[in-house]
């Protein structure tokens, strides 16, 4: 408990100082440190790792917390740790100043990949199976949307989806069905689903725009 309170004191922290980000010092963070897997404008092309560009800054301040604390150790997000272990809480509010500020590249979805389910389980969700819309929380087109403070569950914002690699997002779902990540809210509805919803929102997911 101890420890969760000291991670959300850092994020409000890092929310407050939001406006006062350094995107230079964001810049030369992401070009020397972020580049090798998110690319250095954030719209990585390796699939396991996710795009940034666009993101929500105050989403990627906390989940970057996550992982720097170990509190988020599922896929690659190990890797990552050494990356970011020595970012001071100033250099993480810059870097994810930075990639918000920059421009997502749309990503395609494969036609043939059940578009028809991922397109119903992301506009309606799944009425017998007590899934909401994806919509709901991400946007119709999956831009995300602000929380506007730390809620019950950890989330301060619902980050942007639109055009994500299709594998990150299965993985991610993959990981609240299996409890290495631990958002309740998500926990819950990504148990409802079966590897084949899974596959198609993901895929979806990946050609919105």
């Amino acid at each position: 408990m101890k420890r969760l309170t000291l991670l959300s004191l850092v994020l409000v922290s890092g929310l407050a100082a939001a406006a006062d980000a350094n995107l230079a010092n964001g810049e030369k963070i992401a070009a020397t440190i972020c580049v090798s897997c998110h690319a250095a404008d954030g719209n990585s092309a390796v699939a396991m790792y996710p795009k940034l560009a666009g993101q929500d800054a105050d989403y990627i301040i906390q989940q970057t917390h996550l992982i720097k604390d170990s509190q988020r150790t599922n896929g690659a997000a190990v890797s990552m740790m050494p990356m970011v272990s020595s970012l001071s809480d100033d250099d993480i509010r810059d870097a994810a100043a930075f990639f918000r500020a920059q421009q997502p590249k749309a990503g395609e979805a494969n036609p043939k990949d059940n578009i028809e389910l991922g397109a119903k389980i992301y506009r309606g969700g799944l009425a017998d199976k007590k899934v909401p819309s994806c919509l709901s929380c991400h946007g119709p087109n999956g831009a995300g949307m602000p929380a506007g403070s730390v809620a019950k569950d950890g989330i301060i914002a619902y980050p942007r989806l639109s055009g994500q690699h299709k594998s990150y997002i299965t993985e991610q779902l993959q990981s609240y069905q299996n409890g290495q990540r631990t958002n309740a809210t998500m926990v819950d509805i990504a148990q409802r689903l079966n590897a084949q919803e899974i596959d198609a929102v993901a895929n979806f997911i990946q050609g919105l725009k």
